[in-house]
């Protein structure tokens, strides 16, 4: 009791010295710095125009050779439009900051869109990077900058007012005025709704309206133009195993509206700057942005840019400073674009011209799906690869998708649509799998013969080749045979991967212990690269080469030769090298081959065996001696 006292009369004591100290003592002792002078300019639409917040300097003389008070920035704001909630219909969740009123943010709502590593998480698709100095939709106003520059800052770095009376859920809108008055500046964002039972317009909630407005506040005409930055900060997802990173992606319009995409990958953007030749762009965009793996940021601007322009040149760059190694950083560095606008004539505030001009442009950003493409003219952004021209990649990923629905009430995990695909396939190679059965059976029956013909004709390889060829003939076995069904197989692999790669509904997709079928299913995390399997264990390409060795060795026949035991050393190691270079496809591939090679070895077990020789089949006899 004694020492619960002791304890009480401490805190109180405590408490005591605390607040005679913050009141009476340190007051004196740290006096508080005076507060800066505010100078604040007309009003407009019911707003207080703020001047720039800046860091003390010099202060210059406005117009009327006055001093201009300038705030120091305390704080930066932040502001965002659209709803967690879901019944609340939003797509995208967009925040800004006020400092240059730049998009800091977006997030997918759509929870099949999730954060991969934090997967109760939305996916942010636009976000801020640590060590890049451009933001996405960050604007430079080369006159407003030159005033802004005594002061130490710029457009970019200012604080924007938030105009609030414009403020609401879906919308927001920020404007600066320049110290002299002359000039304002102001951006809205807005986002849409999903409409319902509308699917076909399902891309405008994916889409961030944006317009940029510059007005003439003064009694003379100026002549103005601005610099606008494109998306920064796509997210790179699977980086030890991605073949494509931060692409820029430009669709170009010729003067009869027929349009050419183009692709510049970093390593290619780097390779200009090093050249000293990146093009600055000066043929009118249907869009242009930033393509990840399986999203996209794509500026699309809302006039007909043939016959209005927005901008006079694109170019690209890069937001980020030179990585440590070049060699192998380049491809992950984050790349962008920079927009300069035509110049705007903007008549005085008491002329009869225009004094404000906007430019209006949706923001599309979200996942790289066709029926969202489509719609905006981006849809060749999807590259399905040499396999896309025969509509490989689009037939199977229709197909899973079909497998996946299954019937209305039954939605088949992506783990089980990949085995129906298989199932589908090999059933319809069914014919061609008989035949190729049968005709390794007969090869395996005219092993002896072709061992007598190699002995009888060992010095002359052309009466061997002669000789082998009348043994095939008379017994209507071609040595190929076996290999039309593998062949044709080919465009289906090389369509398979291509549909794995960038469809971003296998990107996500769980069966068994795998996470994500679009990636390596990782069984076990090493945390760190290990020599030969990377950052993780890989379990099912390992199980893919274990059931192709099965395979071989059930299809082919013994060796009964050196010949043919170096044959199947060679195919042996063909086979190990290729779990090689399996070891990293998506874990989706891996699947399809499994059940491609058990369906095979059923196959192989369940067709009937080559039937006896019918009478008068003609077999070629090598019974002479050999010659000497």
């Amino acid at each position: 009791m004694q020492e619960q006292q002791r304890f009480v009369n401490f805190i109180i004591v405590s408490l005591m010295i605390m607040w005679v100290w913050s009141l009476f003592i340190a007051p004196k002792l740290f006096p508080p710095p005076p507060k800066p002078a505010v100078a604040k300019d007309v009003k407009k639409d019911g707003a207080d125009a703020v001047p720039p917040k800046v860091a003390d300097k010099d202060i210059p003389l406005d117009k009327d050779k006055k001093a201009v008070k300038l705030e120091k920035a305390p704080h930066r704001e932040d502001v965002e439009i659209g709803s967690i909630n879901p019944a609340a219909g939003y797509r995208l969740l967009a925040k800004f900051n006020s400092a240059g009123a730049v998009l800091s943010q977006v997030q997918l709502l759509d929870p099949r869109y999730h954060d991969l590593v934090q997967t109760k998480q939305p996916l942010s698709v636009i976000y801020v990077e640590p060590k890049v100095s451009l933001k996405t939709l960050e604007t430079d106003v080369p006159a407003i900058d030159a005033q802004l520059k005594p002061f130490g800052t710029s457009l970019k770095d200012v604080d924007w007012e938030l105009v609030k009376k414009a403020q609401t859920e879906d919308s927001v809108t920020w404007r600066f005025v320049t110290p002299d008055g002359a000039t304002e500046i102001r951006k809205k964002y807005s986002l849409q709704k999903v409409v319902p039972n509308k699917p076909d317009e399902e891309y405008k909630a994916y889409s961030l309206g944006f317009e940029i407005t510059l007005t003439n506040l003064s009694d003379q005409p100026q002549k103005l133009q601005y610099v606008l930055t494109g998306p920064v900060g796509m997210p790179l997802e699977n980086k030890s195993y991605t073949q494509k990173t931060r692409d820029v992606a430009v669709g170009f319009l010729s003067p009869t509206g027929v349009l050419t995409p183009k692709l510049l990958t970093p390593d290619a953007l780097l390779k200009d700057e090093d050249n000293n030749r990146v093009e600055e762009w000066k043929t009118p965009l249907k869009y242009a942005g930033v393509d990840v793996q399986y999203f996209t940021t794509l500026l699309l601007p809302q006039v007909d840019q043939i016959a209005t322009p927005y901008f006079s040149s694109t170019k690209a760059v890069f937001a980020d400073a030179a990585p440590v190694n070049p060699k192998t950083d380049t491809k992950f560095r984050t790349a962008t674009l920079r927009f300069t606008s035509t110049e705007l004539d903007l008549d005085a505030k008491n002329g009869k011209g225009e004094t404000s001009v906007t430019h209006k442009f949706n923001v599309f950003t979200g996942p790289k799906r066709p029926d969202l493409l489509r719609p905006i003219g981006a849809e060749r952004i999807l590259d399905y690869g040499i396999s896309g021209r025969l509509g490989v990649p689009q037939l199977l990923l229709w197909l899973l998708s079909v497998f996946h629905k299954g019937l209305s009430f039954v939605i088949w995990p992506y783990g089980w649509a990949i085995i129906l695909l298989t199932i589908t396939v090999r059933s319809c190679m069914f014919p061609l799998s008989r035949k190729q059965a049968l005709a390794a059976a007969k090869m395996q029956e005219l092993q002896p013969e072709l061992t007598a013909l190699k002995e009888k004709y060992k010095n002359a390889p052309e009466k061997f080749a002669k000789a082998q060829l009348d043994l095939f003939s008379k017994n209507n076995c071609h040595p190929l045979g076996g290999c039309l069904p593998a062949l044709i197989q080919l465009p289906i692999f090389f369509g398979l991967y291509q549909a794995f790669t960038i469809s971003v509904e296998m990107r996500g997709a769980h069966f068994l212990w795998v996470d994500n079928l679009a990636a390596p299913d990782a069984l076990v995390q090493f945390g760190f690269n290990m020599p030969f399997f990377g950052p993780a264990f890989n379990l099912l390409p390992i199980l893919t080469v274990c059931l192709f060795l099965v395979q071989q060795k059930m299809l082919m026949p013994p060796a009964t030769t050196p010949e043919m035991e170096m044959q199947h050393k060679v195919f042996f190691y063909m086979t190990i090298f290729m779990g090689y270079m399996f070891y990293s496809v998506p874990a989706g591939m891996c699947v399809y081959f499994i059940a491609s090679s058990m369906w095979g070895l059923a196959e192989r077990k369940l067709l009937p065996k080559r039937p006896t020789p019918a009478p008068g089949t003609v077999v070629l006899q090598t019974t002479a001696k050999p010659a000497k």
